[in-house]
Formats: C-alpha cells, sequence, structure tokens
C-alpha cells in the first residue's frame, strides 16, 4: 500500500478476500474482544504512533499486517489489562520479516471447555445444547438490543415485517461477537427453579429448560420490548400484538411455545400490576393461542409464571380477558389435572368465575359484556367437568373448599346448558367411595340441591319454564345418580333417610314408568337406604312408599323393577323379622327361661273362651 494508511481506513467485511485470506483466527478474536469498547467509545482519526508513508518497515500491506501495525496503542493497553486479571500474562512474539502469519495466542480455560462441548455435540450428532446459564456479556447484547429497537410504526401489527424463528448462532461465533472482559465474572442462572427441589415439576422444568432454542435477533428485540418499561405504551402494546399476530400462525405455535423467552416474557407482562388492559388482552389471547395445540398443553403449564398469570386474569373484572384465560386453562388443565387441582389459588379464581352472577351481578352490565362473562361460566365449567371425571384427582377436588360450595350455590340458578355441567360435576364427585361422607356432611347444602334437581316443580323459572322437557329430565336423572352413589355408603344412609321429602321425591321417581333410567335410579336408592335397620320406620312411614313399592313387585312389565322393588320389600321384611325374634323367654313366676322361641312363625289362631 502507498501512502499514510490510518487504521479506520480499514473495514473489516466478510466479503473482503485480501484480508480474510491473510487474517488467522487470533485476529478475529482480538477484534471481536474490544467491539464492546469500539462502538461505545469511537476510534479517534488521529493516532499517536503516525505511520511514515516512505518507510517501508510501517507501510501496511497483506504481506506485512500484524496485530501491532492494526490495533491502536488503547485497544492493546484494554487487551493487556484483560490478560492480566485472568493471570494469563501474553508473552510478545516476534515476527520475523518475511513471515506473514501471527502466532494464535493460548485459548483460555472457558475456550477450552466451550470447544470439547462443540466436538461432544458434532459426534453425537446433535444439536447445540441451549445453556441454562447466561453471562453478563449476553446481557450486554441484550442491552443493545433494546437501545436498537425500532419504532412505534414498526412494531405494530400492520406495518411489522413477518419474523423468522430461525436457529441461532453457534457458540463460536456468540464468543467471537463478545468481549473476553467477563470470562472469569459468575454467571446468573436463567432457571428459577430450586436446584435441590427433587419433585417431578422440577425434574420436568428443568428438563424443558435444556431443550429450548434460542429466539432470532429480531424476536428477541421484540421481546425485549414487552419487558423494558423505559419504553413508551404504544411501543409496548404494539409489540404484544405483534407477539399475538405471531401466534395465531399454526405452524408458529409449538415452536415458539419452545422457544426461550416467548412464554415467559408474555407471563410476566400478564403478573405485572401496572400492565394496560390492552397488553393485557393481547398478551392472554397469544397465550391462549398457544394453548390451543395439544403439543403445547404440558409445555406451557411447565413455566414457573403461567399458573399465577392464568389464575390472575381469570378473575380479571375485564370479560374479554377472563374470557380468554378460562379458554387458554381449559386447554391446558386437560395434561395437568394435579397440578390444577392442587393449586389454590387456580382453584379460587375458578370459583370466582362461576359465582359471576352473585347477588345479580350480570344485570347491572351490558348485554355484550354478560354474554362474555356467561362465556367465561360455561368454560370453568367444562373444565370442572373434565376434572371430575378423572379418579386420580376426583379426591382433591371434592375436599377444595370453593369448588363444591361455588357448584351448590349456582345449581339451578343458571342457563339450562351450564346447569346440566353442574349438576354433572356433582354426580362425578359422587362416584369415588371416599368422597360420599365428605360432601353428605361438609358441602352445605347438597342434598337439598340435588333433591330440588328430582321434584317435578322447579323454584327457578329460567330452568323449569324456559327450558326443553328433555333437558330437565337428563338433569333429574344425574341428581338421582348421585343420590345413588351417597345412598352406598353406611353412614350417610340415615342422612339421606332424615332428609325432608326425600323418600317422598324418591317414591315419586319410582313410580315414573315412561322414564326408565330414573325410576331404576330411584328404585337403586331405596333399596340402598333399605340396607339400615333404623331406616325402617322411616321409610314405613313415608306415605306411599310401602304402596309404591307393593304395586312394582306385582308389575310384570318391568322385570328389573319387579326385581328391585321385592328386593326392597324383602330387605324390610327381615328387618321387622330380626326385631320380632328371640330365642327364649323368661316364666313369670318362677323367673326361669322358657326353652319356646318367640320368633318362630307357628301359624296358630288364638281365642279367648270360643267354644268348640
Amino acid at each position: 500500500m502507498a501512502g499514510a494508511v490510518s487504521p479506520r481506513n480499514f473495514t473489516f467485511d466478510d466479503d473482503s478476500s485480501a484480508i480474510s485470506s491473510v487474517m488467522s483466527s487470533n485476529i478475529s478474536s482480538v477484534m471481536s474482544s474490544n467491539i464492546s469498547s469500539a462502538i461505545s467509545s469511537p476510534v479517534s482519526t488521529s493516532s499517536p504512533r503516525k505511520i511514515q508513508p516512505r518507510s517501508p518497515r510501517k507501510t501496511i500491506s497483506p504481506g506485512t499486517m500484524s496485530e501491532e501495525n492494526v490495533l491502536s496503542p488503547s485497544i492493546l493497553k484494554r487487551r493487556s489489562q484483560a490478560a492480566e486479571r485472568q493471570q494469563q500474562p501474553m508473552k510478545p512474539t516476534s515476527r520475523p520479516a518475511d513471515s506473514t502469519k501471527i502466532e494464535p495466542l493460548a485459548p483460555s480455560a472457558r475456550d477450552k471447555a466451550q470447544n470439547s462441548r462443540e466436538n461432544r455435540d458434532d459426534v453425537e450428532g446433535a444439536s447445540p445444547r441451549a445453556s441454562r446459564r447466561f453471562s453478563p456479556r449476553k446481557k450486554s447484547v441484550l442491552n443493545l438490543a433494546v437501545a436498537t429497537s425500532p419504532s412505534p410504526q414498526s412494531c405494530s401489527t400492520a406495518q411489522s415485517p413477518p419474523l423468522s424463528i430461525s436457529s441461532p448462532a453457534s457458540p463460536k461465533e456468540q464468543r467471537t461477537a463478545t468481549t473476553s472482559e467477563y470470562d472469569d465474572e459468575d454467571e446468573i442462572d436463567e432457571n428459577p427453579t430450586d436446584p435441590e427441589d427433587d419433585s417431578p415439576r422440577s425434574k420436568a422444568q428443568k428438563k424443558l429448560f435444556n431443550s429450548l432454542r434460542e429466539p432470532d435477533r429480531a424476536l428477541k428485540d421484540l421481546l425485549a420490548v414487552l419487558t423494558d418499561q423505559s419504553i413508551s405504551q404504544l411501543r409496548r402494546v404494539n409489540a404484544c400484538g405483534a407477539i399475538k399476530t405471531l401466534t395465531l400462525n399454526k405452524s408458529n405455535q409449538v415452536i415458539l411455545a419452545r422457544t426461550r423467552g416467548v412464554v415467559s416474557t408474555i407471563t410476566s407482562v400478564l403478573c405485572r400490576v401496572d400492565a394496560s388492559e390492552e397488553e393485557r388482552t393481547r398478551c392472554i389471547n397469544a397465550l391462549m393461542h398457544l394453548s390451543v395445540s395439544e403439543k403445547n398443553w404440558r409445555v406451557i403449564y411447565l413455566f414457573p409464571q403461567t399458573p399465577e398469570a392464568l389464575a390472575r386474569n381469570m378473575a380479571d373484572r375485564y370479560p374479554r380477558i377472563r374470557y380468554a384465560a378460562c379458554l387458554a386453562m381449559s386447554f391446558l388443565a386437560k395434561k395437568n389435572r394435579v397440578d390444577v387441582v392442587s393449586n389454590r389459588i387456580i382453584m379460587y379464581s375458578i370459583a370466582r368465575v362461576l359465582e359471576v352472577d352473585k347477588n345479580g351481578a350480570l344485570e347491572r352490565v351490558s348485554v355484550s359484556d354478560r354474554k362474555v362473562f356467561v362465556g367465561s361460566r360455561l368454560c370453568a365449567l367444562k373444565m370442572l367437568l373434565h376434572l371430575s371425571k378423572n379418579k386420580d384427582v376426583s379426591t382433591k377436588l371434592a375436599r377444595t373448599e370453593c369448588i363444591p360450595a361455588a357448584l351448590v350455590n349456582i345449581a339451578n340458578k343458571m342457563e339450562l346448558a351450564a346447569n346440566i355441567l353442574c349438576v354433572a360435576t356433582l354426580t362425578n364427585l359422587t362416584r369415588h367411595p371416599d368422597n360420599c361422607e365428605h360432601l353428605v356432611y361438609n358441602v352445605k347444602g347438597l342434598v337439598p340441591t340435588l333433591l330440588d334437581h328430582i321434584t317435578s316443580s322447579s323454584t327457578n323459572p329460567r330452568v323449569a319454564d324456559n327450558a326443553e322437557p328433555t333437558d330437565n329430565h337428563e338433569c333429574a336423572k344425574c341428581a338421582l345418580y348421585a343420590l345413588q352413589n351417597l345412598s352406598c355408603s353406611n353412614n350417610c344412609r340415615q342422612e339421606l333417610a332424615n332428609t325432608p321429602n326425600l323418600l317422598a321425591a324418591l317414591t315419586k321417581n319410582a313410580f315414573k314408568t315412561q322414564h326408565r333410567d330414573q325410576q331404576l335410579s330411584a328404585l337403586h336408592t331405596l333399596k340402598n337406604l333399605s340396607d339400615d335397620p333404623f331406616n325402617l320406620v322411616t321409610m314405613t312411614n313415608t306415605p306411599g312408599c310401602t304402596a309404591t313399592l307393593l304395586a312394582l313387585a306385582n308389575d310384570g312389565n318391568n322385570i328389573m323393577a319387579q326385581y328391585l322393588a321385592c328386593d326392597t320389600l324383602a330387605t324390610l321384611s327381615h328387618w321387622l323379622l330380626t326385631l320380632s325374634a328371640a330365642k327364649t323367654r323368661k316364666g313369670k313366676a318362677t323367673g326361669e327361661e322358657d326353652d319356646t322361641e318367640i320368633g318362630r312363625r307357628t301359624f296358630q289362631t288364638l281365642t279367648w273362651e270360643m267354644w268348640q
């Protein structure tokens, strides 16, 4: 090169074939270690060590290029300071006059570990693992992305370019793009789980965090806008809209749920108290879109803030936010039954959704909002119906204080479609034998609520008058099934028999021959109650009970009903015979025991001084 040349005249592009053919890995490592300082403080145009234009020793050319000629003294000083902190002083290398190669620097311990990890991954044929920990130098790159984030117009949904979700740069490229000043500093753990926690959920979370893929630069910038409080609210709202738009595409849902920072950023916005309604609306819709895919049901719920985010927004006062949260939870609960039922905050939020019409609250809102609130309640009821069908969670769900109480309070007070789901959920809870005694004695108003559904007249006109007869019979059938299950418990039979009007309602349903399922369920319940001898007097004193059993025992049209009626009568006769059975009696005068058996049937006629 002829003439005086300053280091600022060089541009290190990938397309420069002359420089790339000469520069070795040492020069790229040295230049990458000073990018951060070069961005923050530009190099001065005038160097203290000016190169003489006609000196052959100081003329820079591809044949005589070295690190002393390219780097300024300030950069060399910073590099030497970094080497001293690492306690690995660099020995100055002497270059022969006719040599064009530069002796490579000794790699640090961090570089050796990274190279060995890359080699091991290449041998196994697997993709580079995403590390669970990140160093401060990665944090500096994220801050740089936030500082150079686009304008609000570029973040809007309508004008934003499509974001590609490409694979992250290789560890070697990431190491080249950052400085080497933080190699010895402590790393920050990105995994919020307790390392000493050996629960199944914690193990599943660690496995998930190890398999997450890194986002590309555009997606990382977009996620950074969502969490940066220094950015204007308009830009954050636009960024939330962009995330929502990305999740609408079904092909992106599985990938985005497994990309580091997507779900965690969305849930952090939903958990933030100062988040605006528009931000939470767009983020909860994005989370709902991700929850639609069955492959994401287990993955999304494993993120630490997902349960809290859903619980907060299920109880939100804005109807559309509540509906989206309820719909997302109804999807996620299908693969996380035990975790959902064990979470008391989620159960409390579901109870609040069910009691939305408490004290006539729906009458004071608009018609459109009322429809959304009713839809949210319907989603919550469907979710509880699904949970109640599982035997493993039925016991815990029945002992959740707020859920059975809320179901009893809203039963027979809703639209018919929701009322059927409510009664069916209570019926499923009675299917577990361990729940019967708890439901009868600890859930206040359960038995009277079931009794209201099996009677012919209902106190609620919205269900009785405006509903189809077949739908009302469906609710009555579920209520009779629940009473049949409760009557199987020995400790519940006397409590049920002493409930006012229960035996009369069962007797009336047992006589309804047009509804075969209800008739058989009512007869099964009467048979179960008759197994307790203390219910003998109660059943015989009930008007029409014995007469109905006798009528059905003589009816040969329905063989099963006839058998159940005869079995019930035989059981009651057995208790009558047992009460009258006594093997011996005492003599009147002597007080000695006689061998006469009183309980034996003699079929003798006794007279009073009758003439022969």
